[in-house]
Formats: structure tokens, sequence, C-alpha cells
């Protein structure tokens, strides 16, 4: 006889909840920035009492590290296979998926900047900062073989984003096309 397992379905509620308290800090960092997280904010954001929040997230700390987490992973999961999908015109690929980041996506984009920013003033959040790049990583890999080339270009890129962001530079495919042959 075969013992059938039942889902518990306290722990995918409590997982269901954990992820709309992220989505709702990821929320507020759009709109607020980092500095505008707070438990009460959240808990306002995603209409759920401040003890739900300490209870899945006893400090701010561990929110923002989850947070940072989560959206590295989605990242991670919407720039899974980007890389080999570029073809013969990378620079214009490139400039598309900057572009996508800067207009479209401007709020994560900037949420994401916050966080990545905050962990360079706390160590503790260093390592998931990290795994936001390695998504990047991957997809700059397609064009240098190079690990050192990949890494460098990820740092052009990271820079480039952040000038279209500020709107201190529109994103221009020579560049990244010079870019590109610079890293060959």
């Amino acid at each position: 006889m075969q013992v059938r397992r039942v889902p518990d379905g306290r722990r995918m509620r409590g997982e269901q909840r954990r992820n709309e308290l992220l989505a709702a800090t990821l929320a507020v960092i759009e709109r607020d920035g980092v500095a505008g997280v707070s438990h009460r904010v959240v808990a306002a954001e995603a209409d759920v009492s401040v003890a739900s929040i300490t209870y899945h997230f006893p400090t701010l700390d561990a929110l923002l590290v989850a947070t940072l987490q989560s959206a590295a992973e989605d990242l991670a999961a919407e720039l899974d296979g980007r890389g080999s999908e570029l073809g013969a015109r990378p620079a214009d690929e490139l400039a598309r998926l900057i572009e996508h980041s800067a207009v479209r996506r401007r709020g994560r984009t900037l949420a994401l900047y916050e966080l990545y920013l905050y962990a360079a003033r706390r160590p503790e959040l260093r390592e998931s900062a990290a795994a936001w790049l390695q998504p990047l990583t991957e997809i700059a890999r397609a064009f240098a073989g190079d690990p050192q080339k990949a890494r460098l270009l990820v740092a052009a890129l990271d820079g480039l984003l952040m000038q279209a962001l500020i709107g201190a530079r529109e994103v221009d495919r020579r560049d990244l096309a010079a870019l590109l042959e610079v890293l060959r």
C-alpha cells in the first residue's frame, strides 16, 4: 500500500503569503526606494497586518535580503536562455535588453539598483547582490568566451544601464557594437 502525501495547506499558504510580501516590498522600493521600506508600509501595501510580516521577516534586513534574492531569481528566470537567442546582431539585442530594463521595466530596474546599492553598505547582503549579476554574466558568456571579458561586459552593461536610468545617455547600438568588438 502506497502512502499518498497530501500537500500541507498551511505551508502552501505561508509560502504564498511570503511571496506576496516580497512583491509588496519590491513595489514599495519601486515607489519610495529602500529608505521607504518599513514593516508598516509593506503591510499596508500587501493589505496585511504588521504581525504577518514580522512573522515571516522579523527584521527589515531579513525582508530586504529575501526581496533581493527573490528579485535576482525572477531576473534569472526572465533572462534564462537570452544569450543563446541573441543571434547575428548581438549589439541590437543587447540594446533592446537595456531599453527594456530602462524603459518598460524601469520601476523594477530602479528597485533592483536600490537593493544592489544598499548591499554595498551591508556586507551581509553582498552575496545576494552578486547573485543578481549571474544572469547577465551568463548572457555575456555568449559573446566572450573568456570569463574575464564576460565580467567586463557585464560591468560595462551595468554602467550603460545606470546611465540610461538617470537619463545621462540613450541606449546607442553603435556603442554596444564597439564594446562587443573590443571584448571579442
